[in-house]
C-alpha cells in the first residue's frame, strides 16, 4: 500500500513541476516594508503552530498589511478545534485528489490571489505544501526547504538536525524580510 502511495505521489510531484513551470505570475521582490498583502501557509496539526501563525498574522495586520492564511488539518474532526475566522481557511489532509493534491474549495481562492508575499510556515515537507507553493500566483514566495527550489523565491535552509520551531522560523522570516532591500 505504501509502495503504491509513493508511486502516486512521485507522479503527482512530477506533474506538479510541469504545471508550476507553466504558471504565469507577476514575480517581484517584496519585503515587509513594501508588502500590502501577505498569504501564510501553515500546518495546524499542532495547536501551537496555529497560535503562532495567528500571532504572526496579528503582527502583520497591526503594521497595515492585509493577511490571509491557509492552514492544514489532518481530518474533519480537527476542524472543530479551530474557531472559524474571516482571514483563515483550513483544508483537510484526508481530502486529497488521486495524486495527493488538496481537494478542497478553500484552496483555490488562496492560490489565485496575487499576494505580495506568500510565507510558508510548514516545517515538514509534503505534496500539499508543494502544491500550494508551486501553484500560488503570489509575487514573492518565502519558504523553508522544499522538494523543488522552483516553488519559492527565497528559501531558508535548515538541516534536519537543526530544524526550527514555528516561532523560530517566524523570527527568522521577519528578520530577513525586514532587512532585505531591492537592489
Amino acid at each position: 500500500m505504501k509502495f503504491l502511495q509513493n508511486i502516486r505521489e512521485n507522479i503527482g510531484f512530477s506533474m506538479l513541476c510541469k504545471h508550476a513551470a507553466k504558471l504565469k505570475r507577476n514575480k517581484s521582490f517584496n519585503n515587509l516594508d513594501t508588502a500590502k498583502t501577505v498569504g501564510i501557509l501553515f500546518d495546524s496539526a499542532q495547536q501551537q503552530n496555529y497560535e503562532s501563525a495567528k500571532h504572526f498574522m496579528k503582527t502583520l495586520s497591526d503594521n497595515g498589511i492585509e493577511v490571509e492564511a491557509l492552514g492544514m488539518v489532518l481530518n474533519e474532526e480537527m476542524l472543530r478545534y479551530f474557531p472559524p475566522t474571516n482571514n483563515v481557511s483550513l483544508f483537510r489532509l484526508d481530502k486529497l485528489t488521486f495524486f495527493g493534491y488538496p481537494d478542497d474549495e478553500r484552496v483555490k481562492p488562496f492560490l489565485s490571489r496575487e499576494f505580495d508575499i506568500l510565507i510558508n510556515l510548514c516545517l515538514d515537507e509534503n505534496l500539499c505544501i508543494d502544491y500550494v507553493m508551486g501553484m500560488s500566483k503570489a509575487k514573492f514566495k518565502v519558504s523553508m526547504n522544499l522538494r523543488s527550489e522552483d516553488f519559492a523565491d527565497f528559501i531558508l535552509q535548515y538541516s534536519p538536525e537543526n530544524r526550527p520551531t514555528t516561532d523560530e522560523l517566524i523570527v527568522k522570516i521577519q528578520k530577513y524580510l525586514s532587512a532585505l532591500r531591492k537592489a
